[in-house]
């Protein structure tokens, strides 16, 4: 008998609420309810601590559909030595309970980029996935699935592939799949740096400009914890047809009490 790996909760009391009930009622104060949320294809948000970017999360969320599939990319924290790695069956766990692999969309996925491994170990200190769960249980419905993707290096032609691949999946899909990149901004300058800095960037992907992004990071030294998966998630929207990227709220962790002198940038874009 096969038992199914559980990808436990790894910042539960820390980043936010470890308790089910304080949680549900944290990501109910930090989020916009809206009567008729709008389609969408993909999301850019953040996955700072839900004191810092919690409003920006849960406003950013609660502007969508959340569908019942949904595939998140993130950056690596923990220093892996993978490159990419994918949970492709199991469950990931959150104080509100288990969210389900979708694992038809992750083998698809596999079949098109063998460089994601199947590794459910990489992904169980990571935080930039878990954090965004909690909004999509208490958003989207009751048979959520999610297929995680972390990835531990930026190799522009893998991030290509992906992309390609990201939109032959969701295209071949009869429901709605909703991307989401898991990604903070500039890091660790004055807030009158990260603010300029980040309105570049946030120019870039709400023209889902891709190519403008990965330019203005390289040239300026940024340090952008998770562009490559704000590149990708760009490019599949892009070809599935996405017009334009609007962004719905934008802070730094100076405006939450952080050190003026080193913050970092949190926005949430929706993309249709």
């Amino acid at each position: 008998m096969i038992i199914p790996v559980v990808r436990r909760p790894a910042v539960a009391g820390y980043y936010y609420p470890a308790d089910a009930l304080r949680l549900k009622a944290a990501v109910d104060a930090l989020t916009v309810v809206r009567a008729h949320p709008g389609s969408g294809l993909a999301v850019i948000v953040p996955h700072g601590s839900f004191t810092q970017c919690g409003r920006i999360l849960g406003s950013t969320l609660s502007q969508v559909a959340i569908p019942r599939r949904c595939i998140i990319l993130g950056p690596s924290h923990t220093g892996s030595w993978m490159r990419w790695s994918m949970m492709v069956g199991g469950a990931y766990r959150t104080p509100l309970g288990d969210v389900p692999i979708d694992e038809s969309c992750a083998m698809m996925l596999r079949e098109r980029c063998p460089f994601l491994e199947p590794d459910a170990w990489t992904q169980r200190g990571e935080h930039a996935v878990e954090v965004v769960l909690p909004f999509l249980q208490r958003l989207g419905p009751a048979d959520l699935t999610v297929v995680p993707i972390i990835m531990g290096a930026e190799d522009p032609s893998e991030e290509t592939r992906l992309a390609h691949a990201l939109g032959q999946v969701v295209r071949m899909q009869e429901e709605a799949v909703l991307l989401i990149a898991s990604s903070d901004l500039s890091h660790y300058a004055p807030r009158e740096h990260v603010e300029a800095c980040d309105a570049a960037l946030i120019d870039a992907i709400c023209e889902l400009d891709a190519v403008r992004l990965a330019g203005h990071v390289e040239r300026h030294a940024v340090v952008m914890c998770g562009d490559g998966a704000v590149r990708c998630v760009l490019s599949a929207a892009k070809a599935l047809g996405a017009a334009h990227g609007r962004l719905v709220q934008y802070g730094t962790s100076a405006d939450t009490g952080g050190d003026p002198h080193s913050a970092i940038g949190y926005a949430g874009i929706v993309i249709r």
